[in-house]
Formats: C-alpha cells, sequence, structure tokens
C-alpha cells in the first residue's frame, strides 16, 4: 500500500484481518482512505480493532456506493454500535456483522433512513437495543437478506414497494408488517431444526399469508414440519391452495415456480 501510485486515484478497498490488527497498520489503512476518500466507491473492512475509527473515517467517503462491514472491538466480540448520524448519499450496497442497532426513546429504530439509494441490504449478527421495533423503510431497496441476527425485540416494519427478493435465516421470531411483502417476489427462509419451536408457527404463517406475489419460494424442512404439526388439516389446507395458486399463476406467466428443499412431510400431505 505504501508503494503504489499516490497520484493514482484509489476506487476499491477490501481489508480482511484475522484477529487483531496492529494500531499501526490499521492508522496506514485510515489515512489511505482518508486521502482517497472522494474517489473511493467500493469498500470492505473486516478487522478486529479500534472500530470508532474506522467509523468516522468512513463517514467521510461520500462516494461510497458499496460498503461492506464486519466490526470487532480489538479483544473483544461485543456488537459495534452503528452510528446514526453516518450519511453515505450514493450508498446502493450495504452489508453489515456484528453492530447493535439502538433505539430512540419511542421504542423504535430505522438505522438505515439515510441511504436514500440503497438496492441491497444484508445484515448478519447483529442486534437491536432498546427499541421493540426495527424499520426499514426504502423506496429503492430490491434485495435484502437477514442472517443470524438475535434482535430481541418483536416486530419488523417494513416498508419498501421495491423489494424483490427477501432472505431470511436463523431467527423467525419477528413479525413482519406494513407493505414490504406484498411486492416480494423470491423468498427463502432458512432455519435448521434448532432455530425453529413451535412458538414460531404463527409467525411463520403470517410471513407466508402475506407473501401475496411470490414467484419462488425456498423453505428448509423445519419449517415445514412445525407449521404441519401445530395447524394440522389447516395448514394441509393452505398448501393445496397455495399450489393451485401457484399452478394458476404459472399458467398465465410460464415463469413462476415454488421450490420446497427436503420437505419429506410435504408428499405425504399431497397425497393424503
Amino acid at each position: 500500500m505504501t508503494l503504489r501510485d499516490t497520484s493514482t486515484a484509489l476506487h476499491a478497498l477490501d481489508l480482511h484481518r484475522r484477529g487483531n490488527i496492529e494500531p499501526q497498520l490499521l492508522k496506514k489503512v485510515i489515512d489511505c482512505v482518508y486521502s482517497h476518500n472522494t474517489h473511493l466507491r467500493q469498500l470492505g473492512i473486516y478487522l478486529h480493532g479500534e472500530t470508532c475509527l474506522v467509523l468516522r473515517c468512513i463517514s467521510s467517503c461520500r462516494a461510497l456506493t458499496s460498503l461492506k462491514l464486519s466490526l470487532y472491538s480489538r479483544g473483544s466480540y461485543d456488537k459495534t454500535l452503528f452510528p446514526k448520524s453516518l450519511n453515505l448519499p450514493a450508498l446502493t450496497g450495504l452489508d453489515l456483522t456484528n453492530f447493535a442497532f439502538s433505539g430512540d426513546e419511542n421504542g423504535h429504530v430505522e438505522p438505515f433512513l439515510t441511504f436514500t439509494r440503497l438496492n441491497s441490504l444484508v445484515i448478519s449478527s447483529c442486534v437491536v437495543k432498546d427499541a421493540q421495533i426495527l424499520r426499514i423503510s426504502s423506496e429503492t431497496l430490491v434485495n435484502l437478506a437477514m442472517h443470524g441476527n438475535s434482535f430481541h425485540f418483536t416486530k419488523i416494519e417494513l416498508s419498501a414497494s421495491s423489494l424483490c427478493t427477501f432472505t431470511i435465516s436463523g431467527s423467525l421470531d419477528h413479525k413482519i408488517c406494513g407493505s414490504g411483502l406484498s411486492s416480494v417476489k423470491h423468498v427463502n427462509i432458512d432455519a435448521q431444526q434448532n432455530f425453529v419451536e413451535e412458538e414460531h408457527a404463527s409467525v411463520l404463517l403470517s410471513w407466508l399469508l402475506d407473501l401475496a406475489n411470490v414467484e419462488s419460494l425456498k423453505v428448509t424442512s423445519p419449517i415445514i414440519q412445525v407449521l404441519c404439526h401445530v395447524f394440522g388439516l389447516y395448514f394441509t389446507f393452505f398448501l393445496r391452495c397455495f399450489f393451485y395458486f401457484l399452478n394458476f399463476v404459472e399458467i398465465q406467466l410460464t415463469c413462476i415456480k415454488l421450490i420446497l428443499i427436503h420437505s419429506h412431510c410435504l408428499d405425504s400431505l399431497l397425497s393424503s
């Protein structure tokens, strides 16, 4: 990095560092980002170190279109507090790992409101603090993925009229309300056996009912098994109607398909 021609603008930087990063090395990286902050378009940083310095530096990179962050404090696995003041007007892609989103005095948290051009959002291993409602509002958001998050809150308010692809894995106990799911075409709900319990069944069923315009649905077998066990014949009837609806739409559009992965109990249900 110290040998590169400084007269050449840097448009992309990707730093992966396992374990703690030495302070002097982090300073060199930050100095490099600062010196190119008006040209930098894509930035990825994955490290254990002085997270405040990194976030302060990122806030100066107002030309960024893609940002991927996985930040841990030096010598710790505590969550990094996501700054409420971060304003990156050109940002279209955001991928966050190990962050905490802090709520306001009304018990809400809306951490992505300032990103008015956001197209893709990925949230992994994050938490919500001091809030019961996570709000995701965007007119431009097309792809949303949430992986392994422990939000400890009750509801997601999703307002994203352009949302096309929705992926969620890990925790499945959050109610989703708002208009966000009505536009979704492709859904992937991934949960292993130890993440799906009977108390999640009503939430899972409400998600499926809200997916009115879905074209492809991919779910894992524990989800189907729990829904079958809790709702019995009602869920059997729901699946039959769901299949009928998809087959009807497939005839009309010729591109609709339903994908069910390892759904062992589904075959027996539909053949009964």
